[in-house]
């Protein structure tokens, strides 16, 4: 590829602005107009020329996936997008300083890897305006090739087979022979789904308008446990709280919780849990989400030498390679474990630079309330939750799946219907999450 000017805001915005509909073309225009000032500048920051490419492929490919974001940001086109550079060299010299040390049982999870400032010179602006001062450069042909199979991959994703809860699988990881069980499982689910919506759903909202109105039987659907649902759909963002991740310590287990299979499978699709399901201790940071984090991001520059990639290849050479046909990935070679572990770095630097998302991934964060009224985190949302915790974001956002029934009592005093969901909404906010 052939130097070129700096761009300008003008001509990018119309390339962002692509991107932000989803057009594939939007990744090559975004290429060829920010890649040679990229380059100088990220050169010119972190001097190490192997540390430049990588740095400069995640910038596009995080422009490309958030550049719906530019219309919010208030930012002029170039400002945006040399922001994203800002975060990821931050991150990028973090690392090469070796900034995140291993954390030890009395420093947890050790000190934020992001820091909250990062210097006024490395700020997006900033290093715009130095984009207009350096010469372009010319990437390299390993850049090239990872640029292209990036945007082969973009063009490919839309005509593999989807998971069986309908995502986009990551085409690098795929392979043909999880084609059938995906596809079998994506029939099932569907009509699951689609069971739930003819039948099941209307039958639960039948029942819990009635509980809403304190009409015959209200309690005893109460008893029973009110559909999750449902309440979800009466209360929406007020089940939603704001907490620091790192105060979310409590973990979640549904087979300690409910040793009985029936019994778990009930609780799933109810808001008020009876029993001692918050009485068993797991905490956290000693989960393997957690350490897989800490580990990966640990060592983001060599992801090779990370423990993860040593269990995975062990597996592999072992001739039992992770397969997973609900995540539409089969990691059978070192080429496709370290491609998903550079996802979920990615997937890291994302969250860096734009902070938690509560609507990414298919399921918000959960939380349960115990009889204490503290937070206890259950399975959903765990890997965005450790990413949160070992990157030191300030701030996510939960949404509360089910409580138990005596926290529901003490909050309702023997209220029903509107009136105690009403009171429910209001001492949501007072919950902390658990020590």
């Amino acid at each position: 590829m052939a130097a070129s000017p700096p761009a300008t805001h003008e001509a990018l915005e119309p390339a962002l602005l692509t991107c932000a509909r989803g057009d594939i073309a939007g990744f090559q225009g975004l290429q060829r107009l920010g890649l040679p000032s990229l380059l100088a500048v990220a050169g010119h920051v972190l001097k190490e020329s192997r540390q430049v490419e990588p740095v400069v492929h995640d910038t596009l490919l995080l422009a490309w996936r958030n550049a719906y974001r530019l219309a919010d940001s208030g930012l002029p086109p170039g400002h945006w997008l040399y922001s994203i550079l800002s975060c990821r060299l931050h991150n990028q010299l973090s690392a090469m300083a070796g900034a995140l040390p291993p954390p030890s049982p009395t420093e947890g999870l050790g000190p934020p890897a992001v820091p909250e400032r990062i210097p006024a010179e490395r700020r997006g602006p900033a290093l715009w305006d130095l984009a207009q001062r350096l010469p372009p450069a010319a990437p390299g042909q390993a850049l090239q090739a990872r640029l292209d199979q990036t945007h082969q991959g973009l063009q490919l994703a839309s005509r593999l087979p989807l998971t069986p809860t309908g995502e986009t699988v990551h085409p690098p990881l795929y392979d043909p022979s999880l084609r059938r069980r995906m596809l079998t499982s994506r029939l099932a689910y569907r009509a699951k789904m689609a069971f739930q919506q003819a039948l099941g759903r209307p039958f639960e909202e039948r029942l819990f308008r009635r509980w809403r109105a304190r009409r015959d039987a209200s309690r005893m659907l109460e008893a029973q446990g009110l559909p999750r649902r449902s309440l979800e759909t009466a209360l929406a963002e007020r089940l939603d709280l704001t907490v620091e991740p790192r105060r979310l310590v409590r973990g979640f287990s549904y087979p300690a919780g409910f040793p009985d299979r029936l019994a778990r499978r009930k609780a799933s699709n109810l808001f008020l849990w009876d029993g001692d399901w918050d009485l068993p201790r797991h905490y956290l940071v000693d989960s393997g989400r957690t350490h897989f984090m800490q580990d990966l991001w640990r060592h983001r520059l060599a992801p090779e030498q990370s423990t993860a990639f040593q269990q995975l290849q062990a597996r592999a050479e072992q001739g039992d390679p992770l397969r997973s046909h609900h995540r539409g990935l089969l990691l059978d070679s070192r080429e496709r474990i370290l491609e998903y572990l550079r996802l979920y770095l990615l997937y890291m630097e994302d969250m860096a630079c734009f902070g938690f998302d509560a609507g990414a991934g298919k399921d918000r964060l959960g939380v349960a309330v115990d009889r204490h009224g503290r937070l206890i985190k259950i399975n959903k949302g765990l890997h965005r939750l450790a990413m949160a915790q070992v990157l030191g974001v300030p701030r996510v956002t939960v949404r509360v799946r089910s409580v138990h029934r005596r926290w529901w009592e003490a909050q309702t005093a023997g209220a029903g219907g509107d009136e105690a969901l009403e009171r429910l909404a209001r001492a949501l906010p007072h919950c902390d999450p658990a020590r």
